[in-house]
């Protein structure tokens, strides 16, 4: 069911930006080679004026493992790109290892353009206030109020209303889709009584139907009965698992889909940002045990039926295995994975796949990315309203999310919990600290500025050298210097196979002369600090294996020894 925003709708303002500017303090870390995607903080520095922030890593062990051995010959890179010779053809040996969750080698599923297959913005048939421009936070005193702060954007007289235990995230997970679907708000109870603000709130919303989600252990009977006295028409939907009733939810409230999303059971945060995603395309949220290896027949069935024809995976291989992707490829459904390597980034790339189209976003929501409670009913007013929901820490944005909201510039954030949960400072936009990493370990072995040129097969390089040269030696692991937007991947002139991430503030970094086949992300794809992005190699304008780092400061080349030092990271 479509839905729409109740009378005087407000005007979306031009590329709004609410609270940036706020930062904390800068960290540092170098990443250690074959060691994953969480390097240990190391160095806390603060770089005055510095650019943007993020929160530091888990720590791990700081020793630097050996670098694979390789030459470290004289090297050549040239500022000035030629014409690109043809891409290169086959990988090299040098293939990264199968990471636990999350993979950060696999790429990612999200779309770069914008996605014919999600539907234009629509009008809808239910009143839903609409947001202002500017912050705001829906909260109450308790997981109960939280949620009827959310309803109350609902206008009284809703078609439908969906009950579920608030002790618990599955059934309410799909609820929210089903929910936004059918243009009504979600509500939670506890399961032996029905909270007094609940029963006041349903009293105003007037439902001409309630749908209890799950069986009697979770919403117990003497709920049901007290519901059943506010509405003319009620019933139970439960199975006999969280996956049954999944599935059951979803042939009550949806009779056709050609898009679902699937999540895993086992835990909520990729199907949290799932749930709203999916409201923006009408389209349910199926459950799977992600690490079972296999999909139910009934959940195929149920796909089928709706005529699914693109399964959206919500979430990286260590959450839904890649065995389960295969069995929905097998059965014939086109399969697309939206993951980052923590749940942060992976609610940003659902939200990217799903909504990196739409050119002016009117609100975006904003939730704890350690709790389920408070963003269950307020994953189904983000669906009503087709509107993304990010996940953040509770005393900052992450860095990477906070670059994505940057660039969507929703004219409205709506923070949804209390101030214990999710901050002041998130209402007000401050962004955590942005960590830096080295990029790669090995000596300089070019350093910035005037060079006599050097030609190469490859190309020749200008009088002035804009980089720093590292000799990593031949396959070595390349990391992102901080997090931010892969800009560029691919081919560059004599730059070789060549990699650029946007950081935000007007701070890009770049990495030349990758492997053949060396390049392990995308266009579009949102890094963490620190995340593996190729293997080092000599293409383009080198004469042996290194990396070529750039840094450009307000779009100009400047020198990254002194820049990187700044932020605790000390080059060579």
């Amino acid at each position: 069911m479509r839905r729409r925003l109740r009378a005087g709708v407000v005007a979306i303002a031009a590329a709004a930006i609410i609270g940036f500017g706020t930062t904390l303090p800068a960290e540092a870390f170098e990443p250690v080679p074959g060691q994953g995607e969480a390097p240990a903080v190391t160095v806390s520095p603060t770089a005055p004026g510095g650019p943007g922030s993020e929160q530091p890593l888990p720590a791990e062990p700081t020793t630097e493992a050996p670098i694979p051995a390789g030459p470290e010959a004289p090297t050549t890179d040239s500022p000035m790109p030629s014409p690109p010779p043809p891409l290169p053809t086959a990988p090299t040996e040098h293939q990264p290892d199968p990471d636990p969750e999350p993979d950060p080698l696999a790429p990612p599923g999200d779309p770069v353009e914008p996605d014919p297959t999600i539907p234009p913005l629509h009008a809808a048939l239910t009143d839903i206030t609409p947001f202002a421009p500017g912050a705001h936070r829906l909260a109450g005193a308790d997981r109960y109020e939280t949620a009827v702060a959310i309803s109350q954007r609902f206008a009284p007289v809703v078609p439908v209303l969906y009950v579920a235990t608030g002790a618990d995230f599955p059934d309410a997970l799909t609820a929210a889709a089903a929910a936004a679907h059918q243009g009504g708000p979600l509500l939670l109870t506890r399961a032996d009584a029905l909270p007094v603000v609940v029963r006041e709130e349903i009293g105003r919303l007037a439902p001409a139907r309630i749908v209890v989600a799950g069986g009697e252990a979770v919403v117990g009977s003497a709920v049901y009965d007290e519901l059943a006295t506010m509405t003319p028409s009620i019933s139970r939907v439960g199975g006999s698992d969280r996956f049954e009733t999944a599935e059951l939810l979803i042939a009550g409230a949806f009779t056709a889909s050609t898009q679902a999303f699937v999540a895993t059971s086992r835990d909520f945060p990729d199907a949290l940002a799932a749930s709203a995603a999916a409201g923006r395309l009408d389209a349910p949220v199926f459950l799977v045990d992600g690490l079972s290896g296999s999909v139910r027949p009934s959940t195929v069935a149920a796909l089928r039926n709706l005529g699914v024809q693109t399964v959206r995976i919500a979430g990286s291989t260590g959450a839904v295995g890649a065995a389960v992707g295969q069995q929905f490829a097998l059965n014939g459904f086109t399969v697309m994975r939206h993951q980052g390597v923590d749940r942060y980034l992976t609610a940003a790339a659902i939200n990217e796949a799903v909504f990196g189209g739409v050119v002016s976003l009117s609100s975006a929501f904003i939730t704890t990315g350690s709790g389920f409670a408070d963003a269950l009913a307020g994953a189904a007013l983000a669906g009503g309203i087709g509107a993304p929901l990010y996940l953040t820490r509770s005393e900052c944005i992450p860095h990477v999310v906070s670059v994505a909201l940057n660039e969507r510039a929703p004219a409205a954030r709506v923070v949804l919990g209390g101030t214990n949960v999710v901050s002041d400072a998130v209402e007000q936009g401050t962004a955590c600290a942005m960590v830096w990493a080295k990029p790669a370990v090995g000596r300089i072995t070019g350093a910035f500025g005037p060079r006599a040129p050097i030609c190469t097969p490859g190309g020749c390089s200008q009088s002035f050298h804009r980089g720093i040269d590292l000799g990593t030696g031949c396959g070595a692991p390349i990391y992102a210097a901080s997090g931010g937007r892969v800009t560029s991947a691919g081919w560059l002139g004599t730059y070789g196979n060549w990699v650029k991430i946007a950081h935000g503030s007007g701070i890009d970094t770049g990495y030349a002369h990758l492997a053949n086949g060396g390049i392990l992300v995308r266009v579009g794809q949102l890094l963490r600090a620190g995340q593996q992005v190729g293997w080092s190699g000599a293409t383009g304008a080198a004469t042996g294996c290194h990396l070529h780092f750039e840094v450009y400061q307000g779009g100009v080349q400047i020198d990254p020894a002194p820049f990187m030092a700044l932020r605790g990271i000390r080059l060579g």
